[in-house]
């Protein structure tokens, strides 16, 4: 279960190859936002729910009614939920065993709702730097007693399941991604133009994942290459040699695939930002969003070297 973004998604990418290692079938409950991110056949069933606008949350009753009548099908034996969504956990409860996170005694109003939610609680703290663990590995928690320890960091083994059995490309040039998390990032619209403008000697290619193109081109005033679906958006982060951008789905989903990244987090709590969400598998520099615009360019060369 995970009813989230991309990035979310793809953090799940090295317990999915452990427990797939282990024997186990596995499906999953995405949304339409990351729905489509892993390779046909590495998951037994993929059951989609469309998200309702932020600030709402939830998800529409059809594809909600749909999915539940799809995973009731399955007759799944664990569920292992890795979403703060209530709806993960309502989803969840026709399945005999369901394993969440909990926070303790520090929410103990929701600690009490899990407990009757689920038959075994793994321990997490969401306060930022409140331990040192990447989030791979704090998700990798929920499949204690299903698979071996450590996660899986081999990029070999983890990019199969996002683009399957091809073979990995020529990778040249640097892919810059856009999108809204720049400005939520805090990188300016200007700052973003003269990275882009600063690494189009290195055959930049400026992406748009789905839902980005007119976000992306109005900041820079220029065409992007966009995509509509998941799975070409991945192989364009596939074929560059490096990957600049802020702190988002690109980032883990190129660390999966083991293209070296330079990877840009806000200014506060940076350390600990960096510690929990940094690309897993690949080489990666990080940076903060105060030097983004004049050593962007200067890491990435670093990576391409």
């Amino acid at each position: 279960m995970r009813l989230d973004g991309v990035g979310d998604a793809a953090v799940c990418a090295p317990l999915i190859a452990a427990l797939r290692a282990a024997g186990h079938d596995v499906g999953a409950a995405l949304t339409t936002r990351n729905a489509g991110l892993f390779a046909p056949r590495v998951l037994a069933a993929e059951h989609v729910l469309e998200r309702i606008p932020w600030p709402r949350h939830g998800s529409t009753r059809e594809s909600t009614t749909r999915a539940r009548r799809e995973i009731a099908a399955m007759r799944y034996d664990i569920a292992l939920i890795a979403s703060e969504e209530p709806e993960a956990y309502t989803l969840a409860a026709p399945i005999p065993k369901r394993v969440g996170f909990t926070t303790g005694w520090n929410r103990p109003l929701k600690s009490l709702w899990l407990r009757c939610k689920t038959t075994r609680r793994v321990p997490r703290v969401q306060r930022i730097g409140g331990e040192a663990c990447h989030e791979v590995e704090i998700v990798y928690r929920l499949g204690d007693g299903l698979v071996d320890d450590p996660p899986p960091a081999d990029p070999a083994v983890l990019r199969s399941l996002l683009v399957g059995e091809r073979p990995v490309p020529h990778r040249v040039g640097i892919a810059l991604q856009g999108g809204g998390k720049w400005r939520a990032g805090g990188v300016g619209d200007e700052t973003l133009r003269a990275i882009a403008h600063r690494v189009a000697r290195h055959g930049v290619t400026v992406l748009a994942g789905p839902g980005e193109r007119e976000q992306t081109e109005a900041v820079l005033g220029a065409p992007v290459l966009a995509f509509d679906a998941l799975p070409s958006w991945v192989a364009a982060l596939d074929a560059v040699a490096a990957v600049v951008t802020v702190d988002s789905g690109a980032a883990h989903v190129a660390g999966m695939l083991g293209v070296p990244v330079v990877d840009v987090f806000p200014d506060a709590h940076f350390t600990a930002q960096v510690a929990r969400w940094r690309p897993w598998a690949a080489p990666y520099r990080a940076l903060r969003a105060s030097d983004a615009g004049s050593l962007a360019v200067v890491a990435a060369e670093t990576l391409l070297q």
